[in-house]
């Protein structure tokens, strides 16, 4: 049930605290994180039974975002690693999400890397965004570590907007800055996923990347309209 004004959705355990941690801080207890596909099969350790790493993702998301002062629900959703076949559409938009009346902004995943959990929350978030009637502002989070990995990724950015629906207003890459010391407090949170590989190195180089573009120790990209 979402309770805040600012929603984030999230196709991943980890996916919020990687790309959006600008985002969760300026919106730190005033805002509510949904977790499409947090039952899953994967750890750095190679794949386990169901039950085991959903519960560890999970508790681990749970305290992460906790710590934020974010709130949490989880909708339990199968993973690419343990559904073993594509989304199935229906059952996926059937899954019941609740949005306050008053919700200012809602935070999607953009689909750098095409992963099909991310571009199904995206498509799903747009849906959502429109049956609000337009009302709260969308944002779409870079996908990290995705966009540190992939060559060239400002043009896959510029392919993934030429993609999206008329959303109104013009849509554009915007900065939201960190300073030195809420970086190492991303990457401090980011490493208490235990349960998956460091990626300690990629959120620093693309950090520092985007930093530079708006005068910033690090920064994150997001995709907004300018309405």
């Amino acid at each position: 049930m979402v309770s805040h004004a600012n929603l984030f959705l999230s196709p991943h355990p980890d996916d919020l605290v990687y790309s959006a941690f600008a985002a969760i801080t300026e919106h730190g207890g005033e805002g509510d994180a949904l977790v499409f596909f947090n039952a899953s099969r994967f750890t750095r350790w190679g794949l386990l039974p169901k039950n085991v790493a959903t519960m560890m993702r999970t508790f681990e998301e749970r305290i992460v975002l906790a710590l934020l002062r974010l709130g949490s629900s989880f909708l339990w959703m199968d993973d690419s690693s343990s559904r073993g076949n594509a989304i199935e559409g229906r059952e996926f938009r059937s899954k019941p999400v609740y949005f306050h009346q008053q919700l200012r902004n809602l935070f999607c995943p953009l689909g750098i890397g095409e992963h099909p959990d991310h571009l199904a929350v995206r498509d799903l978030g747009i849906e959502y965004w429109v049956r609000c009637r337009s009302k709260p502002r969308i944002w779409f989070y870079e996908d990290l570590p995705y966009a540190a990995k992939i060559p060239r990724v400002d043009d896959i950015v510029e392919k993934c907007i030429r993609r999206l629906p008329n959303l109104g207003g013009h849509l554009e890459v915007r900065y939201k800055p960190l300073t030195a010391g809420l970086f190492r407090k991303k990457l401090f949170f980011s490493r208490l996923y235990i349960t998956q590989n460091d990626q300690t190195e990629l959120l620093r180089s693309r950090g520092r990347e985007l930093g530079r573009r708006c005068g910033a120790p690090y920064a994150e990209a997001y995709v907004s309209s300018d309405s």
